[in-house]
């Protein structure tokens, strides 16, 4: 494991990891646990929920917002993506939902080990999935797109060049993002 990320709690009896809440050495990191003497990043996140990260999945949607600092919460239950394949029927597993998404080239990065997909998808997954673009989604996308040179128009270009029939949602709600002045070239 790279030097920069915490050391991994979720093998941990949870008898220690209760413990260790209780000492004030852990404390919660989404559904996770971080040392407290590891600040909340990108990598600590990971770290947080690397169960549910092992190498065959992505972290998507909502969880990769909040693995980028853009969302308070990694949403429940947990979103993962297989980076190819199909995703596993696991009966009763109540915390994390599994799907297939298809990522072309460059679409997710690593942290240490662990694939999330990047701010720019991310966002475009944010903008159109089919569930209720509530204020949290609107300012996780906008933090998003903040570290893309032209967000507007990035986001723009990543829906044209898209297969998804949702590009008026999308479109709909960048303008509620960003008001009418949205331009795409």
């Amino acid at each position: 494991m790279p030097a920069n990320l915490p050391p991994r709690t979720d093998h941990w009896p949870e008898a220690l990891k209760s413990s260790a809440l209780l000492q004030g050495t852990l404390t919660r990191c989404g559904p996770g646990y971080r040392p407290v003497g590891w600040p909340e990043s990108p990598a600590v996140r990971c770290v947080a929920i690397a169960s549910y990260l092992d190498g065959r999945f992505v972290a998507i949607n909502d969880t990769a917002a909040w693995i980028w600092g853009a969302s308070r919460r990694p949403g429940s239950p947990l979103e993962v993506s297989t980076r190819s394949g199909r995703a596993p029927t696991l009966s009763g597993c109540a915390e994390v939902q599994y799907r297939e998404f298809t990522f072309r080239p460059g679409e997710f990065s690593f942290i240490g080990d662990f694939a999330v997909t990047t701010p720019l998808r991310t966002a475009f997954d944010l903008l159109r999935s089919p569930r209720p673009f509530t204020a949290q989604r609107r300012v996780a996308c906008r933090l998003l797109l903040s570290s893309v040179p032209t967000p507007r128009e990035s986001a723009g270009r990543h829906v044209s060049q898209s297969n998804s029939p949702d590009g008026a949602r999308v479109f709909r709600r960048l303008e509620e993002c960003y008001g009418s002045q949205l331009v795409i070239r």
